[in-house]
């Protein structure tokens, strides 16, 4: 869901059983066993380039996960997210790491019969970045200054909700249109007062500021404005024809996102093997802002990935009043927990 682009694709078509999650993670998920079965190729597509937050894919194949799970699991690079719906819904991929809320809008609009079998993003990263000290403290202060937003940004259409929520009044906001690319330097020249994407951006800015400038946020899902964001997309045909493929995927898949919260460091290593060009350092610190998106007191009493039908709902209803999707999706249709175990 942030950043830049490259270009790297490679070929063909995820239970996390843990209700322990209080101040570490619950390990050793149980996979489906697959005894002398076939293996199952499987493309798996990014939401975009690789990131820190991408380290569990890269470890459930690097530990073996998808390999134990009778899967050979490909993982592609994104290269954003309506081009990674459009993989999925010809075929070209099997599953989609993606946001939830996109995948709505599309279904809706596009009749395209996708759905969400985990959600890995419980709580939303969308973001406000500002430098403190230069009057902005709550989400009130936002009155009166100038905000930076790239034109089709989801935090930018989602912003009315997060408007109501914390009494801002928009009219008094003065919006800069800019470039995805120059977002972060329009906000660190102080060009602008704001800027908004999502919080896993923070460590690049953080690195990129000026010395004594500290950067400041209001991350949507701290302030009144929660909804599911990425997750793991299917479309159904092919959930119907391959159920227990698709429960080894989810299962070995969450499995390596229970590993990566639970061992930072080793997982940033292990997916820096195969994607040499990483920063390291800068994907190490995703690391807690991840955990904070995926781990909330719903899965550490349920488990990563479940979803709850009334959350969807209120998920279709944002998208619908805010990105003008006028079909009423049926709730039901848009998740599935049936891989979840």
């Amino acid at each position: 869901m942030d950043t830049t682009h490259r270009d790297r694709t490679l070929s063909s078509r995820r239970t996390f059983l843990g209700h322990a999650l209080s101040a570490g993670l619950a390990l050793g998920v149980p996979l489906v066993g697959r005894a002398g079965a076939a293996t199952e190729k499987i493309a798996f597509r990014l939401d975009w380039i690789p990131f820190g937050r991408h380290a569990p894919y890269y470890v459930s194949g690097a530990k073996g996960y998808y390999s134990s799970a009778g899967l050979d699991v490909t993982v592609e690079q994104g290269t954003g997210t309506l081009q990674g719906l459009r993989a999925l819904a010809a075929g070209q991929v099997q599953f989609n790491f993606n946001d939830i809320g996109s995948m709505i809008v599309v279904r809706g609009r596009e009749n395209l019969p996708m759905k969400a079998v985990a959600c890995v993003y419980q709580k939303p990263p969308h973001t406000i970045f500002f430098i403190k000290g230069r009057g902005i403290s709550k989400p009130p202060d936002l009155e009166g200054k100038k905000v930076a937003y790239s034109p089709g940004d989801s935090p930018k259409a989602i912003f009315p909700a997060f408007a109501k929520a914390n009494g801002i009044d928009e009219s008094k906001i003065s919006w800069l249109s800019v470039d995805p690319n120059s977002k972060n330097s329009v906000l660190l020249n102080y060009t602008t007062d704001a800027m908004m994407t999502y919080n896993l951006t923070l460590p690049v800015l953080q690195k990129a500021a000026r010395p004594g400038d500290d950067i400041g946020t209001f991350v949507y899902g701290d302030w009144g404005v929660d909804f599911y964001a990425n997750g793991i997309l299917a479309m159904e045909d092919y959930l119907e024809k391959k159920r227990d493929v698709a429960q080894r995927f989810v299962q070995a898949t969450l499995k390596g996102i229970e590993f990566t919260l639970a061992n930072p460091q080793e997982a940033i290593a292990i997916m820096k093997k195969s994607q040499p060009q990483l920063n390291e350092d800068l994907a190490l610190k995703e690391v807690p802002i991840l955990k904070d998106l995926i781990v909330t007191d719903f899965t550490r009493q349920k488990g990563l990935g479940r979803m709850t039908r009334e959350k969807m709902q209120h998920t279709r209803d944002l998208m619908m009043q805010y990105l003008d999707l006028k079909t009423s999706v049926p709730v039901d249709s848009l998740f599935t927990n049936e891989f979840l175990g």
